[in-house]
């Protein structure tokens, strides 16, 4: 009988150990390889841009490009690199407590893929409005980090969606700088006004739909500080 005890009490310890090493992950080879091809996909348009704007002036117009603050779009590629550094530098410490879930994960993903096609246009300057989303996203994730409890980066936000006049309408989404694409990469389940779905952190464009009447997309940053996990938006209704 003795025996039979400590074979549970093995068996027991060994189902624990396992279930931690599990939710605990320390060695997470997706985030590694995102925050690498995303750190050295930034260098690259940073050096494409200096570059581009090189090449709108002459010598004479003694202007440094890179070291004054007289290009917007440099100022905006120094903004999402800073604020990269700072989030991603979260995310290790995160990561080391509780493993990042693959929803999060997905989120740094889309957002290392944008960079991507950004650093292979021919003009980055025209890329700017998405860059300034980009670095939203990633203050909306550090924000939410250090509002959470344990500073848990899986913590999501209960996003409550109504309109401003009738009700009934179907609620989509989008990350903020997949504005021109024309998908819809979130529905929620329920229409306006019982509209609910958890997000992970971010910068994202919401819109109303019913039958034929669709919404103007509107951008939200979808964050939370101190106890309240909630964020209430009241969509404009589209026009009959």
């Amino acid at each position: 009988m003795k025996k039979i005890y400590k074979l549970l009490t093995i068996i027991t310890v060994v189902s624990l150990v396992s279930c931690k090493s599990t939710y605990y992950s320390k060695d997470n080879l997706a985030l590694t390889a995102i925050a690498s091809q995303t750190k050295k996909t930034l260098k690259s348009i940073k050096k494409r841009a200096i570059k581009e704007e090189k090449s709108k002036y002459t010598i004479e117009d003694e202007i440094e490009i890179g070291t004054q603050t007289k290009s917007s779009i440099l100022k905006t590629i120094a903004n999402v690199e800073n604020k990269r550094k700072e989030l991603f530098y979260l995310l290790e410490g995160c990561n080391d407590r509780n493993a990042l879930t693959p929803e999060y994960l997905k989120s740094l993903e889309e957002t290392q893929k944008m960079l991507q096609k950004i650093a292979a246009e021919e003009h980055i300057i025209k890329k700017e409005k998405i860059l300034e989303g980009i670095y939203y996203d990633y203050k909306a994730k550090e924000m939410a980090i250090n509002s959470s409890e344990n500073n848990d980066a899986n913590t999501k936000v209960r996003v409550i969606v109504d309109s401003n006049e009738d009700n009934g309408f179907f609620v989509f989404g989008k990350l903020s700088f997949e504005g021109n694409l024309d998908i819809k990469r979130f529905r929620f389940n329920k229409p306006t006004q019982q509209a609910t779905q958890d997000f992970v952190p971010g910068y994202y464009l919401f819109w109303l739909e019913k039958e034929d009447r669709i919404g103007e997309p509107e951008l939200h940053l979808i964050t939370f500080s101190g106890e309240d996990k909630e964020k209430v938006l009241v969509l404009k209704a589209p026009k009959k």
